[in-house]
């Protein structure tokens, strides 16, 4: 099975991480660069630039779609894209009290989406300890006690996926405010 993902990993990595699906596995792997998969008979097969490979079910976590490229949320957001806010424009350079209120406002802005940031960073790492600690309570486990497991995380699971969307969420917000903060600053 180390193997698989391991060639897995290695075939995946000449692949941009822009196509349409990215699975989640339940060990902890990513793969992206996956166009397009299929259910069958507990297995999925996942199709990608170089070929195919089929995953058995009980592996995935989740599959997501992605419309767009992987990016660093931490960096300025590029305006034009799906579901992003446009960067409002900075107030004309002559209207100092009006550049100055909206310095400040931003600056509040930055500091409770920093809190909020704080906050879910902080559910992440609750929701992931408690999902180790339940996976770490014994070393082997037979195949109900695993499907007991993965049936016991299941809602831990979700709710560190929706943590995560939600931070991913937060850090988009943050670039944009800094980003718009700097422009008027400057």
């Amino acid at each position: 099975m180390v193997r698989v993902f391991t060639f897995l990993f290695i075939l995946l990595l000449s692949f941009p991480a822009s196509a349409a699906y990215t699975i989640h596995l339940r060990n902890g792997s990513v793969i992206s660069g996956v166009s397009s998969y299929e259910k069958r008979d507990g297995e999925i097969t996942i199709f990608f630039g170089g070929g195919s490979m089929g995953i058995p079910e009980s592996d995935i976590l989740k599959i997501e779609s992605t419309e767009t490229p992987e990016r660093d949320f931490r960096s300025p957001a590029v305006s034009g894209g799906q579901g992003e806010p446009a960067p409002t424009p900075p107030p004309p350079a002559d209207d100092t009290g009006n550049r100055t209120e909206r310095i400040n406002a931003l600056r509040a802005e930055l500091e409770s989406t920093n809190s909020d940031l704080q906050s879910v960073e902080d559910d992440e790492a609750r929701v992931t300890k408690a999902i180790n600690d339940r996976k770490g309570v014994r070393l082997t486990y037979n195949s109900l006690q695993l499907k007991q497991l993965d049936a016991d995380l299941a809602p831990l699971q979700q709710e560190l996926s929706d943590i995560q969307v939600k931070k991913g969420a937060l850090l988009q917000r943050k670039a944009s405010l800094e980003s718009e903060l700097q422009s008027l600053e400057q």
